[in-house]
């Protein structure tokens, strides 16, 4: 009886864990992402004092987290990640406008596209039904 209450304790446990790594996900790339496109805005406006701003902010963010996010995601996308932050860097230091820009879009996009695919949403839990799979 004693084995089955800690084969319950730990499936709560591994459920509770599941379901805030999930939560957290939106929760963290979702102001990556937002920063990126604000970077990406002022870059368009010749702003380069606001594009390093909101750059650093999303990079310092993206850092705090990685480790987080590598718990839950897939490494590929990660590593793609961290290549296009290190483009952005080299873009912002020599003031590329469009490629800085460009850049920092599709970035938004991957981050975002991160937080979704890791996220509680309602296509996340039809792709993992049962009766889908038919």
């Amino acid at each position: 009886m004693k084995r089955m209450w800690i084969g319950v304790v730990l499936l709560v446990v591994f459920c509770a864990a599941g379901i805030l790594a999930a939560v957290s996900m939106n929760n963290i790339h979702t102001p990556i992402s937002q920063a990126l496109l604000r970077a990406s805005d002022a870059a368009l406006q010749e702003n380069w004092e606001q594009a390093a701003l909101h750059f650093h902010a999303a990079k310092g963010k993206w850092e705090q987290n990685r480790h987080l996010t590598a718990t839950v995601a897939d490494q590929m996308p990660m590593d793609e990640i961290d290549s296009m932050f290190a483009e952005l860097a080299i873009y912002l230091q020599t003031h590329e406008s469009p490629h800085f820009s460009a850049t920092c879009f599709q970035l938004a996009a991957l981050t975002r596209a991160m937080g979704e695919a890791h996220g509680i949403n309602w296509w996340n839990l039809l792709q993992h039904c049962p009766m889908t799979a038919l």
